[in-house]
């Protein structure tokens, strides 16, 4: 139990970089989601399917991709903890890496929007209701380049540029993260060149990030304000203690 407990208080830390991500996260779609809602063609917001290529007409729908698509969620946060706890500063790289392409995405998708056309497809078993309900729960557009590939990518710059991970997970997490980014391609939520533009976004974001020591710098800036607020904390615990009781 002692164990655990020291676990979570080593990665406590990672608890505020998550959940402005996660913020980031949901803020980008839904602004997004607004934005296009009602769009009719020709509308500036509608988005084009420009992104679309030969390939894409070549590439099968296989529906069994849709688990793995879903597997970036549970497989992103443990890679997320398991970086947190590992080294901090790496944890903040991917981080601030994130948070950068997501930004960056997210101009992308206000000033070039862009739509995936659905295949004609007709469910007949779980999966493929799966696949069609995965469709059906958000607007087909931000499709260039692909957020779920940024995630997948993460998994994938975490487990190759950290060596204090143990070798089986990095092999484990960097191959899920690979498959991730095949899934938004096989289970026909994107263009394969939403991967290409992902990748050309984040891994560059992710090597200036890391050769410009900013995770180093963010881990200083979050380590300061742990510190203040807990001694904010701490102030106001005395003074109350010191109050007189009637």
């Amino acid at each position: 139990m002692n164990k655990i407990i020291n676990i979570i208080k080593k990665i406590s830390y990672s608890i505020l970089p998550l959940v402005l991500f996660v913020v980031s996260l949901l803020l980008s779609w839904y602004l997004n989601q607004v934005i296009t809602n009602g769009t009719q063609p020709g509308d500036w917001h509608y988005g084009t399917t420009w992104p679309h290529t030969a390939l894409d007409d070549k590439i099968p729908l296989v529906p069994a991709f849709v688990y793995i698509y879903y597997l970036t969620f549970p497989a992103g946060l443990l890679t997320f903890f398991y970086l947190a706890y590992k080294n901090k500063t790496k944890l903040y790289n991917i981080f601030l890496t994130l948070i950068v392409s997501f930004l960056i995405s997210g101009v992308i998708y206000f000033f070039f929007q862009s739509r995936f056309v659905k295949p004609d497809f007709t469910p007949d078993s779980f999966t493929d209701k799966l696949v069609v309900w995965t469709w059906n729960a958000s607007h087909p557009t931000n499709v260039f380049p692909s957020q779920h590939c940024y995630m997948g990518l993460a998994c994938c710059l975490a487990c190759i540029d950290t060596k204090e991970m143990h070798w089986s997970y990095r092999i484990i997490g960097t191959i899920i993260g690979i498959l991730v980014c095949m899934s938004t391609v096989f289970t026909k939520q994107h263009y394969w060149i939403d991967f290409v533009a992902s990748f050309a976004i984040m891994v560059p974001t992710f090597f200036v990030v890391k050769y410009c020591k900013l995770g180093k710098k963010a881990e200083q800036k979050f380590d300061n304000f742990y510190a203040k607020t807990y001694q904010i904390y701490l102030n106001r615990k005395n003074k109350k203690d010191k109050t007189p009781k009637n």
